[in-house]
């Protein structure tokens, strides 16, 4: 248990361009598989719930989570008010059943993606725990 809560707090000590940086790295990688399960879309919906997942476990979008998701994703004002207006609650289990059907690789990016979200605000929240600890299930 402690190596997961060193884990979570070393995200939480990371500057914030390097989880910018981070991210981006994840989002590149995650856009193939979130296009295979949602071509619909061209992965743009999975993508979303993945993010929003994270940002949504704890029911608090905070000012540098908003500033992430527009920086990761290259969105303004109100690319990022369209995409937050999506947001439902089947997302983090679409989010997690993403996670374990993709295989290892596409899971350990979702998973950071969504760490790197929880993490942002440097505090991670016990929702935002229980939910990154049931993706690593």
């Amino acid at each position: 248990m402690s190596t997961f809560n060193e884990l979570m707090q070393k995200y939480v000590n990371t500057d914030y361009s390097v989880l910018l940086s981070l991210a981006k790295e994840a989002v590149s990688r995650l856009i193939g598989p979130c296009r295979t399960v949602d071509p619909q879309y061209n992965g743009n919906y999975m993508l979303c719930s993945l993010v929003l997942s994270a940002i949504g476990a704890d029911g608090v979008l905070t000012a540098l989570e908003k500033k992430l998701l527009g920086d990761v994703l290259g969105l303004d004002e109100q690319g990022i008010q369209k995409m937050l207006s999506m947001y439902n609650s089947g997302m983090p289990d679409l989010a997690n059943h993403f996670a374990d059907n993709m295989g290892e690789d596409t899971k350990a990016d979702a998973i950071m993606l969504i760490t790197i979200f929880a993490a942002v605000d440097e505090k991670i929240s016990r929702e935002e725990t229980a939910f990154i600890r049931k993706l690593f299930q």
